[in-house]
């Protein structure tokens, strides 16, 4: 099953929406699908929608943390987006909501994307 949509949003920003579960079995396609993104000069700001994801399991834990220090060791921005009650609750469980960088409305979305240097 497919669980990623892209989006393109100016010349450096990529959303990536994840769809469904976040667990061993998709992880692997995910980070495949998702590593060019990170390697790309064109991109410089990375946006994960979690929207739409129903689960995260220790392996989209780790998935989202290793993103999240590939963009960092390459002086890029990850920012979670919206995430679902489910994914807010795992994460805050364990202790992981004050490393990220989380976009909790359109409007932050909006103000990011108008931000100079992310368009």
């Amino acid at each position: 099953m497919k669980c990623l949509e892209i989006e393109k949003k100016g010349e450096e920003v990529c959303i990536l929406h994840y769809i469904g579960e976040l667990t061993l079995e998709c992880v692997q396609e995910a980070k495949e699908e998702t590593e060019s993104y990170v390697r790309s000069d064109a991109v410089h700001t990375l946006v994960i929608d979690l929207s739409r994801t129903v689960f995260l399991d220790s392996s989209g834990i780790g998935f989202l943390v290793h993103i999240h220090n590939r963009m960092q060791s390459q002086d890029k921005k990850l920012y979670l987006y919206n995430l679902s009650h489910q994914v807010k609750k795992t994460l805050g469980l364990v202790k992981l909501l004050d490393f990220f960088y989380i976009l909790e409305s359109e409007e932050e979305l909006e103000q990011l994307m108008d931000e100079p240097g992310t368009q």
